[in-house]
Order: C-alpha cells, then sequence, then structure tokens
C-alpha cells in the first residue's frame, strides 16, 4: 500500500503485530493520525524502522506492519510490510 495522501480520519493508524507460535499479537501501534494530515508517510517510516529494529532484535519471528487501519479489524489487504519478504535495500521503508 503507497503512502496515503490527505488522511482525513483521526482514528486511522499504523500496527504492527508479531506472530510466534501461530499467535499474532500487536506490538507497536502508532498515535491516530491527525485529521487532514498532509501525508503518512513520516508514522509510516518510523513505525517500519521501529519494526526493522524489533526483527533485527527478534530474529526468526514473523513481523507484519498493517496501515493505516481505520480503528477496527484489519485484514492482510492492509498489510504495508512483512518480515519474511525481501524488499532489498531500504527494507520496504517506500
Amino acid at each position: 500500500m503507497p503512502p496515503q495522501p490527505g488522511v482525513t480520519f483521526p482514528e486511522r493508524r499504523f500496527i504492527a503485530t508479531r506472530t510466534d507460535g501461530g499467535v499474532e499479537t500487536n506490538i507497536i501501534s502508532s498515535t491516530p493520525l491527525n485529521p487532514n494530515y498532509t501525508t503518512d508517510q513520516v508514522v509510516r517510516r518510523g513505525v517500519l524502522q521501529n519494526a526493522l529494529d524489533y526483527i533485527a532484535a527478534n530474529p526468526g519471528v514473523l513481523l507484519k506492519v498493517y496501515g493505516p487501519t481505520n480503528g477496527g479489524y484489519w485484514t492482510d489487504g492492509d498489510v504495508v510490510w512483512r518480515s519474511d519478504i525481501d524488499y532489498g535495500p531500504g527494507g520496504g521503508l517506500g
């Protein structure tokens, strides 16, 4: 999912999860994006960098970043990054 211009929903945020032993749990949640946010790029980069740091310290754990979510349940279609995919230089920070 490319960066979102003009975020309009204040409850939108990024969520990072870890899957260990088949159980997916939240590990990172960004603060809600402000209404009429010009772009989510800064928050996106921060959450993805935190996920990269987390996976470096916890190799072998599947991490996913979803977002921006609308505060409800997210689906695989909301995934913007997965630790089991080689995104090449830049780590998929987009």
